[in-house]
């Protein structure tokens, strides 16, 4: 193996700064946002179906529009969280 003579210099500042988080937070974060995930493609293949029966002109059944309502408001619902629960999980010192 050859040895080769670098002549490295190395600027380091003087303070670093190690921002801590709480993993059972960001656990629960990651579990509110695959929520949010499902949640959000449920929703969007009940408003495809929506989009389709109102471009044929066909009667849009109140069941789909009901089941199009919750999983809305559980989209809203576990983005939010997700968000909470991401926020908790930082340090205080990376709040500010």
């Amino acid at each position: 193996m050859a040895n080769i003579d670098i002549k490295t210099e190395v600027i380091v500042p003087e303070e670093i700064r190690i921002n801590l988080i709480r993993e059972d937070f960001l656990d629960t974060s990651h579990t509110f946002r695959i929520f949010f995930e499902v949640c959000l493609g449920i929703t969007c293949a009940i408003f495809g179906c929506i989009l389709s029966n109102l471009s044929n002109e066909a009667k849009v059944d109140i069941i789909l529009w009901v089941f199009f309502t919750i999983m809305v408001l559980g989209s809203a619902s576990f983005l939010y969280l997700t968000h909470n629960s991401y926020q908790k999980a930082k340090s205080q010192a990376s709040r500010k």
